[in-house]
């Protein structure tokens, strides 16, 4: 990975935190939670990609920690729904199960997060249908499941949700173009939506979306 790419790839991770960070703000628009999901997914890929260099890795390690967050705020959101589904079902073993807050997770070691968080999100997907009542959709189990993919990769192990394998076989040059193509002509387009409705969101947005260094 050049340098070029690097400051790229440091763009397109600023993207995905700042989005993160505001979930509550845009994921009411379902063909946004879409092109997020295509995000997440392309930078899976090319944090996976063997071409990556020393240079690329220290930033990419310095964003697990970043990324480890993320997934336990999810989790924590999804837990409490899944819990109060066990209580209101008087199911005692779910219902402890469930009972897992941010704190919890966030401070669990990466080898026990990895194991907690790939029970709750089989938990979720067991109980998808009776979770609908409770706000639970499968958009946000699948923004769940990108998040650890992505924790998992700059971790360094192999991911277990693959949510869109069509760029499976993708190089690294193709992978930076189609994520420079997904932000440029979709994801821009749909923010400019906020861009009275929500102006500090989308200044924000366009903040992250500077490329430093190039």
């Amino acid at each position: 990975m050049d340098q070029r790419q690097i400051n790229r790839l440091e763009m397109y991770q600023a993207v995905q935190t700042f989005m993160d960070t505001n979930t509550n703000i845009w994921n009411s628009v379902p063909i946004l939670v879409t092109f997020k999901n295509e995000l997440d997914e392309l930078l899976v890929q090319i944090n996976e990609n063997k071409d990556t260099q020393e240079a690329s890795r220290v930033y990419l390690g310095s964003n697990k920690t970043t990324q480890k967050r993320f997934v336990s705020e999810k989790g924590d959101i999804l837990n409490d729904a899944l819990e109060a589904y066990a209580a209101i079902e008087s199911n005692a073993v779910l219902e402890q199960k469930a009972a897992k807050s941010f704190t919890d997770l966030y401070s669990l070691r990466n080898q026990d997060f990895v194991t907690v968080v790939t029970e709750t999100i089989s938990l979720l997907d067991q109980n998808i249908t009776p979770l609908g009542d409770y706000g639970v959709t499968q958009d946000q189990i699948t923004d769940l499941k990108n998040s650890f993919d992505s924790f998992l990769v700059l971790n360094g192990e192999p991911r277990q949700y693959r949510i869109a394998q069509k760029q499976a076989t993708a190089t690294l040059s193709d992978l930076f173009d189609q994520t420079s193509t997904l932000l440029n002509s979709k994801i821009d387009k749909v923010m400019k939506r906020f861009k009275r409705a929500n102006t500090t969101f989308y200044n924000g947005y366009l903040a992250a979306r500077i490329i430093v260094g190039n």
